[in-house]
């Protein structure tokens, strides 16, 4: 080294030195690959910085289940299921607490005797909503609740071929031609429901064929991310697709609202998998796919809100509101609530197992998804490649803040879930990867349940085609959402963290309370000395000796350690040579229902 005032014309460089090094990000086992310097550091905490730090990042775990109370139910009442608590609570590390479903079992419900007082226990099943793969070849899943019908249903953009079709066959003219529905009574029973076809307009337009012999009413495939709501009092089909027909290359150009046009009586009857209840789609602006809709009761009314992408954007605006038929669309212009931002969000920075062997480097945000839960709105999105870079972002705002104003969201600085999540089968027992394009349902004990697409992992095709949009290996899965104690969703948590293995099974304990002391009674009148004279039998129909009193108008008595199966009579004078019909009453201690028996007008004149 030599300083600047000493070089002269015959100086040389000395042999360089290495500077210190400081590798920018950041590294070490647990960290995210697209964790960024500022994002990550080591760094001092109080114990109550800590215990904070704790409560909102903790990886969550059951760590109990909460005995439910005792069930009393009075001697000779009918037992079952419905008697015990539907639900128990469950507790976890963070302080937030669950509600699930129990499954009580039936043989110990069969043993109890509500005839014999005394202490029965009958144990449970905590119900789970299971983590798997419900529909194959399957992309952008919506699941959603009818009322009108009562069933549940799942819907997902459409391959014409499996998801283990060969290399040859992933094509665009064998992806996204038809919209399909599965139907069922419960969301577990979604998995094997048949799939029914609503839309085909490669099939031409129902009961129009001759005017759209290889439409729906002029659009086409491709057709995607659609989604089925109720508003305005009529269900409508909210999908992106196609003018025109295009057997290949037919990009969407715009959503449309296709409106169901069945009857009242149709729709209570499943109508909506029926292709000749649905009429001709109105182009819905903003987007041009993967839009989706939330409603909410704001001062008194119903107001709807579209939800849509566009360049990397999430828009959000009002619907218009209005009587049945109301055709829902904005009201007002869009505003923005977020632009692409994270690193995470551009294809090859998302964190996966390491590797970036595959796809390109894409900024995308996309599928955005609202949902109401609690005090707050979630707003999920889905960022990176639709590769296994794929994953899914969120924004929450509270449930009364103005949707449209930018400033009512906050992001979650990461990703909520990722192939890093799923690529070891920690999930669902099966690897995956591009876990995006959601779409969250309530279910009957007023929990989330997660629908969202992955592909298998690694990747079981090759070619071109291989991980991208006409690779058919886009499933849709269900499974659990927890919400913290900090009113987070959390949705990369396993079965066994919400659940807890010794924690699935609990016990009730139902107490049948003493059969109540059984007397029947009889009254009989005579006349003595010309006065009409009440005479009250008090019979023992119980198991035990019993006492009690006797009383009517005309005065009472008591008796004592009446034996079972014994009878005991009370004499009471009405000193009167008549009385009109009456009752008398005999109530036995420690039994809340008194007997009564009647006797005739009588007169000894």
């Amino acid at each position: 080294m030599a300083r600047l005032d000493g070089l002269t014309g015959a100086s040389t460089p000395t042999t360089a030195t290495k500077a210190d090094l400081r590798t920018l990000g950041v590294s070490g086992t647990g960290l995210p690959g697209f964790a960024t310097q500022t994002q990550a550091s080591s760094f001092a905490l109080s114990k109550s910085e800590f215990d904070v730090f704790s409560k909102n990042y903790v990886d969550l775990q059951n760590t109990g289940v909460r005995t439910p109370a005792d069930v009393r139910v009075d001697n000779g009442k009918k037992v079952g299921a419905s008697t015990l608590p539907a639900t128990v609570t469950l507790d976890y590390n963070d302080g937030s607490t669950k509600n699930l479903p129990v499954e009580w079992d039936a043989a110990d419900l069969a043993a109890i005797d509500s005839r014999k007082a005394g202490v029965y226990e009958v144990s449970g099943t905590v119900q789970q909503t299971a983590e798997e793969m419900v529909n194959d070849a399957r992309a952008d899943p919506h699941l959603f609740f009818n009322e009108d019908d009562g069933y549940w249903y799942l819907t997902g953009s459409h391959y014409s071929i499996p998801s283990n079709a060969p290399d040859d066959q992933l094509i665009d003219a064998n992806a996204y031609r038809k919209i399909g529905l599965k139907r069922a009574t419960t969301i577990a029973g979604l998995k094997d429901a048949p799939e029914q076809i609503v839309i085909d307009p490669d099939g031409g337009t129902p009961g129009k064929q001759a005017q759209y012999p290889n439409t729906f009413y002029g659009w086409g495939g491709y057709i995607w991310a659609q989604e089925f709501h109720k508003i305005n009092g009529r269900w409508w089909i909210v999908a992106g697709m196609n003018r025109g027909y295009a057997p290949t290359n037919g990009w969407c150009d715009n959503t449309v609202l296709i409106p169901y046009t069945g009857t009242e009586e149709s729709l209570r009857n499943g109508g909506l998998v029926n292709q000749a209840n649905w009429g001709e789609p109105t182009i819905l602006e903003g987007a041009a796919f993967d839009v989706s809709y939330l409603e909410r009761q704001e001062n008194g009314a119903t107001q709807g809100y579209w939800v849509m992408p566009n360049g990397g954007r999430v828009l959000v605006g009002k619907a218009k509101m209005g009587a049945t038929g109301t055709v829902p669309l904005l009201d007002g212009g869009l505003s923005e609530i977020y632009a692409l931002s994270q690193p995470w969000e551009y294809g090859k920075q998302a964190p996966t197992p390491s590797d970036t062997n595959e796809g390109a480097d894409q900024g995308i945000v996309e599928a955005p998804f609202m949902v109401e839960h609690g005090d707050y709105i979630y707003l999920t999105y889905s960022g990176g490649t639709v590769d296994k870079y794929y994953d899914l972002g969120m924004l929450r705002a509270p449930k009364g803040a103005d949707l449209t104003n930018r400033a009512s969201w906050t992001q979650v600085p990461s990703p909520v879930l990722t192939t890093n999540d799923t690529f070891t089968g920690r999930i669902g027992g099966a690897p995956q990867a591009g876990t995006g394009h959601n779409s969250f349902a309530t279910d009957p004990a007023g929990n989330l349940v997660l629908a969202y697409h992955a592909r298998p992992y690694p990747e079981p095709h090759s070619g071109d085609a291989a991980g991208g949009l006409f690779d058919p290996d886009r499933n849709s899965w269900f499974k659990a959402v927890n919400v913290r104690a900090n009113g987070m969703l959390d949705l990369s948590l396993t079965s066994a963290q919400e659940v807890a293995p010794a924690n699935r099974t609990v016990t009730a304990r139902v107490i049948v309370a003493a059969a109540p002391p059984g007397v029947k009674a009889t009254v009989a009148t005579r006349c003595v000395s010309g006065k009409v004279t009440l005479i009250t039998t008090v019979t023992n129909t119980g198991a035990t000796a019993v006492s009690g009193t006797i009383a009517s108008s005309y005065g009472s008595s008591a008796f004592t350690n009446l034996a079972a199966g014994k009878a005991v009579s009370k004499t009471q004078s009405t000193r009167s040579a008549s009385v009109d019909a009456g009752t008398v009453t005999a109530t036995v201690r420690g039994s809340s229902t008194p007997v009564t028996a009647t006797y005739r007008a009588t007169s000894c004149k």
